[in-house]
């Protein structure tokens, strides 16, 4: 074999490292624990209101695909909230997520497994499992929601998100989560609405 012959091999050998040390991600699950956060209110016509989340995991695993433009994830949470006055309202949970840049139109696959109850959240599982899909074009935040559910006044009402997978393609830089939680109160007199925010985690 020529000296020629043994350099090229040598930076085909080189060139399959590299692409394979970007293509591959990390085998390895990683489970994160995020802070609680709660926030209380008072609407205009001196109702209360608190929002909070508790509880929220994100457990980091490898793509299927073990393709590093790809990123998947199992989140966790428990969100909650409560009015204290004659109003009604509305519990939404989901996930902010952003991708740097795309390669062409990026996709968001997701299958939740949700529960709901209105006094005790580790009982009376509820299991749905739609599929939904948001497109992200490059530098832009996307809004997932999750979860919503009716609340009634005096109650701590909870939604529960139990290993719900998202799964991010066609994304070659970091991708970024942010938990939200928001909590919409609305009465005879005035209509308010509060939020907490988790903090933002990267795939």
């Amino acid at each position: 074999m020529s000296t020629l012959q043994r350099a090229a091999l040598a930076l085909a050998g080189a060139a399959v490292a590299c692409v394979s040390s970007v293509a591959l991600p990390q085998a390895n699950a990683e489970i994160v624990p995020m802070p609680p956060h709660e926030k209380s209110f008072v609407a205009p016509n001196g109702i209360p209101f608190t929002v909070g989340n508790r509880d929220e995991f994100i457990n980091r695993i490898a793509p299927l695909n073990m393709m590093g433009t790809t990123r998947e994830a199992l989140v966790s949470s428990v969100s909650y909230g409560r009015i204290d006055g004659e109003a009604t309202g509305t519990l939404r949970v989901g996930y902010h997520v952003g991708c740097a840049v795309n390669i062409g139109s990026g996709t968001f696959g997701v299958t939740p497994n949700v529960f709901f109850d209105d006094l005790d959240p580790t009982t009376n599982p509820f299991n749905i499992v739609p599929v939904a899909t948001l497109t992200l074009n490059p530098g832009e935040v996307g809004e997932l929601s999750m979860a919503e559910k009716t609340m009634v006044p005096g109650k701590t009402i909870y939604a529960g998100i139990r290993d719900y997978h998202i799964r991010v393609n066609s994304c070659t830089g970091p991708v970024t989560l942010r938990q939200f939680t928001y909590v919409n109160v609305a009465s005879e007199e005035a209509d308010d609405s509060g939020a907490v925010f988790g903090d933002p985690t990267w795939l």
